[in-house]
């Protein structure tokens, strides 16, 4: 047996139809690592009735750009993941479905991840990694997984690549992608606000116009005196609304008491404040 082994299987008792299936891999993949390409093979595995796994194969190149040894892989790893991209082909419309995983969910969701891609027996995933003082890069694995029904055994054969350049790309392009929506959100709000106030302000005027016309018409002491006090008062309220709806910078929601979303009109028009 290769000194360099650092996995399980081939010392454990388990059936010789496993060890040799390993054993073919093993030498595949080594012989893979060894023509320098970018791919990074690995080959891990794990029992059926267990959350733990590890390696029976781990490139140098990963072992490098971890810097651990193989047995201390799985748990390096684990513990440098930031936030993991999972990425779900629909057979229906062959879209794929992008699930962002960050790193506090990562462990709870953990085991989920890997049911998933037991199921559909084949996983495509992307994580970012924080390596101590190092810059974050990222990895992105393709793996297939196949089942060992007799050991209780799952293997999983896969290769990472450094997808670093192609990620920070795809941040800055939905980066831009969001920056449109907010401008052409903006845009409906600004028009919808200059509708409201064109609409509004003839009313307006006219309600507060009225006002002082009955207010001029009837005595000082008139108990409705107060009422057109507060009828006025009231339309340079909307007044002032259509103002501010005139102001609005910026495209800003808030929680209604429905539940539903609607302009934060004193956010919106926060920066021509101040």
């Amino acid at each position: 047996m290769d000194n360099d082994y650092c996995g399980q299987i081939l010392e454990a008792d388990y059936s010789q139809a496993l060890k040799d299936r390993l054993q073919r891999e093993l030498g595949i993949m080594a012989a893979f690592d060894g023509l320098g390409s970018p791919a990074i093979p690995y080959i891990c595995a794990w029992k059926e009735d267990q959350k733990t796994m590890w390696y029976e194969f781990a490139s140098d190149n990963l072992l490098e750009i971890m810097d651990c040894s193989c047995r201390e892989l799985p748990a390096k790893f684990r513990e440098s993941v930031v936030d993991c991209y999972i990425y779900k082909y629909q057979d229906s419309d062959e879209k794929v479905q992008k699930e962002v995983v960050r790193g506090q969910e990562l462990a709870r969701q953990r085991q989920s991840i890997r049911d998933e891609g037991t199921r559909s027996e084949y996983v495509e995933a992307v994580y970012k990694i924080a390596l101590g003082d190092k810059d974050l890069f990222w990895l992105k694995d393709e793996a297939v997984i196949e089942e060992f029904n007799a050991d209780r055994i799952f293997l999983s054969r896969g290769c990472l690549s450094i997808v670093t350049k192609e990620m920070e790309a795809e941040a800055a392009h939905e980066r831009a992608e969001k920056a449109m929506l907010e401008k052409g959100k903006l845009q409906g709000v600004l028009e919808m606000a200059g509708a409201v106030c064109h609409e509004l302000n003839q009313p307006v005027m006219a309600i507060s116009g009225y006002a002082d016309l009955l207010s001029m018409k009837i005595s000082r002491d008139d108990p409705l005196q107060d009422k057109l006090t507060k009828m006025k008062d009231q339309a340079m309220r909307v007044g002032s609304i259509t103002q501010k709806l005139m102001k609005i910078v910026k495209y800003k929601t808030k929680e209604y008491a429905t539940g539903e979303k609607i302009i934060d009109i004193e956010a919106a028009v926060e920066q021509e404040d101040q």
